[in-house]
């Protein structure tokens, strides 16, 4: 009975002790797990700003009216602060990039019911990681069974973590404002993946709810479009008009009474539009296929293993320096790159937002208004991501996937094979000119074993005597699939004769992200760094990608471009080379024939220029060799890139072409 009474009478851990130990153990966890090597800075920031969150969780948890309550209320805060803990580890781990909820939520639903296996194997990996955010709660709940607090003044305590709260973030917030090397994410320059990496998770969690509220003040930089290079030579005689449409945004800006909307038009009017060049019009009336390429990569590339790619990219428009950011790390957003022209500042759901827009330059719908015949394909499920809802809009007036149609040429494996879907769809559109086809492909997809990827499996003796790794091996093998239907595609263009009059134009959504080292997924192996012949330590080297944009009548033209492009260059380059009405001021990238500064901008602040490379999250410019740039080159650039990334989240979130164009034509 003693020991009973001794056992009832034990004072207990109070539950804010669990809330600010969780706050802050959870926070640390997520830091050594992800980021190796962040600076003490870095460190006192997060720790500051896990701090101030766990006294206000615990100033919340006050209010409960009894010690029970109380109890309960801290473990199921700290249960929700280990679940993002545990959420943002995995993305990151998968993704080698943070995710923001809106874009892990845009896309829970359907990775959860497709990728079920691989994420039961990613949970596996990581389950000691589990056990340890969990440990603090199971001890908090056994350690307090049967125990008591010891009495305080309630008051009094509220008041001291109201108090504690409040001093905790000034000085978090201090910090980030002057001392942390990441303060430019914390005010102009945010995005959600150098937030937590800078500032915490709770942290960035707090600054990405506060500008989905608030999005800014509307106001640019005051910079143009970029500092731009004295001519070299004389200017050539002909006189080339500017990309320009009847639009008026002074007069559009005097007459709106929203003032957001009034910079906006501001800033447009106040960049200088690109002329057009000796290459306008060079595709005027021909075909266009437009292709995606799931996890696509230079590296696929090869005379002897894909002689078709090979062919398009070295008989086509040849680029030696092209770039496809990640974006945010799905293939939602490098789709909406590469037909939008923008900057996709919402992350998986940017696609999903533009349903009702007036999407008004994508190449679907320019070409639409001119009455080509136009339609979409995907070779998987064809609601994922929404595109049975998405595509349609994007300017093409069929969109047939996978359990709408396309099951009756394709097979149901995972994945899906792109020679099947390129076979099967081709005979639909190719007697009627001009048409307009777009193609997402899934044939690349990771994983790259030959027991998870049925094309690896397919096409592995291929490769099965390359020097790679065999997850590389496995790539390279479900990549082949694509060779194969890019052959059997150009087969059927020059058997119909319409392979000059055909334009096509293949681009990937993301570096190979599956070949990652995953501490998860994968066992560990960096394949990346296999397939690359070096290690991709930087944004630069890991998106380096291969864009294809061929057409029969230029196979003996040799034209290349070795300025920096990426993937927001294509739709205005492809408006110049199809000589349609368009507005270059309304694009965030750039005619890559044009006169303007070759710029390739990341979501996360960094850029390249044909003068060298800036890296955001170490504030560091590299010049390129035998390069001297002016004083204020860095800033001049980086306001620009600051005003593109705000410009492009003004249009997703407003729907600005409706502004200039009116409502979506389809609705």
């Amino acid at each position: 009975m003693k020991q009973q009474h001794f056992r009832e009478q034990a004072v207990g851990i109070p539950h804010w002790a669990l809330l600010l130990f969780v706050a802050v153990y959870d926070e640390w966890l997520l830091h050594f797990f992800t980021m190796q090597g962040a600076s003490f800075w870095r460190f006192v920031c997060i720790t500051l700003f896990a701090l101030s969150a766990g006294f206000l969780f615990a100033f919340a948890a006050s209010f409960g009216r009894t010690v029970t309550v109380r109890r309960v209320i801290a473990i199921v805060i700290s249960s929700v602060c280990g679940v993002a803990c545990l959420t943002e580890y995995f993305v990151q781990d998968f993704f080698k990039m943070f995710m923001s909820p809106r874009s892990i939520f845009s896309g829970a639903g359907g990775v959860v019911g497709e990728y079920s296996g691989t994420i039961v194997s990613i949970l596996l990996g990581g389950l000691w990681r589990i056990l340890l955010v969990a440990a603090p709660i199971v001890f908090f709940c056994i350690f307090n069974r049967g125990r008591k607090e010891r009495p305080v003044n309630k008051l009094r305590r509220r008041l001291a973590l109201g108090v504690f709260c409040v001093v905790a973030f000034l000085l978090a917030h201090i910090f980030a404002l002057t001392v942390s090397p990441d303060k430019n994410r914390y005010t102009n320059e945010y995005d959600f993946d150098g937030a937590v990496r800078g500032f915490g998770l709770g942290a960035a969690l707090r600054l990405d709810f506060g500008h989905l509220l608030f999005p800014g003040d509307g106001e640019f930089d005051r910079v143009d479009t970029g500092p731009k290079d004295e001519p070299t030579k004389e200017p050539e005689p002909t006189v080339y008009k500017d990309n320009v449409m009847n639009l008026d945004f002074e007069a559009l800006a005097a007459a709106t009474s929203d003032e957001k909307l009034a910079a906006m038009h501001r800033y447009v009017a106040s960049l200088t539009p690109s002329k057009q060049n000796e290459y306008t019009g060079l595709f005027k009336g021909k075909n266009l296929i437009f292709i995606t390429a799931e996890a696509f990569s230079a590296e696929v590339i090869d005379p002897q293993m894909t002689p078709t790619l090979y062919r398009l990219a070295n008989k086509g428009i040849k680029f030696t320096d092209y770039y496809q950011p990640a974006w945010g790390g799905s293939t939602s957003t490098g789709e909406y790159s590469n037909v939008m022209g923008l900057v996709p500042t919402a992350g998986v759901s940017s696609m999903k937002q533009t349903i009702d827009h007036n999407l008004y330059l994508t190449m679907g719908n320019q070409l639409k208004r001119l009455g080509y015949f136009s339609v979409a394909y995907h070779n998987h499920t064809y609601s994922y991501y929404g595109r049975d809802k998405t595509h349609r809009n994007l300017g093409y007036a069929d969109y047939i996937g996978l359990g709408n149609g396309m099951e009756a040429g394709v097979k149901p494996t995972w994945p899906e094979s792109d020679q099947e879907m390129m076979s099967f769809t081709a005979p639909q559109y190719i007697g009627k000119q001009p048409f307009s086809v777009y193609y997402m492909t899934v044939s690349g997809h990771c994983g790259y074993t030959t027991g998870s990827n049925y094309m690896a499996a397919k096409n592995f003796d291929a490769y099965k005597d390359s020097n790679h790794c065999d997850l590389v091996k496995g790539y390279l093998a479900a990549n082949l699939e694509l060779e194969y239907a890019m052959r059997d595609l150009v087969n059927a263009l020059e058997t119909a004769g319409i392979a000059d009059n055909t334009v096509i134009v293949l681009a990937t959504d993301h570096y190979p992200y599956g070949l990652d080292k995953k501490e998860t997924y994968s066992g560990g192996v960096d394949g990346l760094s296999d397939l690359y012949g070096y290690a991709a330590d930087d944004v630069f080297k890991r998106d380096h990608s291969a864009l294809i944009i061929w057409s029969g009548c230029i196979e003996d033209k040799n034209i290349v471009v070795d300025t920096p492009t990426y993937s927001l260059d294509i739709v205005p380059t492809l408006s110049n080379l199809f000589g349609v009405e368009y507005d270059s001021r309304l694009l965030v990238g750039r005619d890559v024939f044009s006169e303007q500064m070759p710029l390739a901008l990341w979501g996360n602040y960094c850029w390249r220029t044909d003068k060298g490379t800036y890296n955001a999250s170490k504030g560091t410019f590299t010049p390129n060799e035998g390069v001297t740039v002016p004083e204020d080159y860095v800033k001049t650039v980086s306001a620009t890139v600051r005003n593109k990334i705000k410009y492009s989240d003004y249009v997703l979130k407003n729907d600005y072409f409706k502004t200039l164009f009116g409502a979506n034509p389809a609705q």
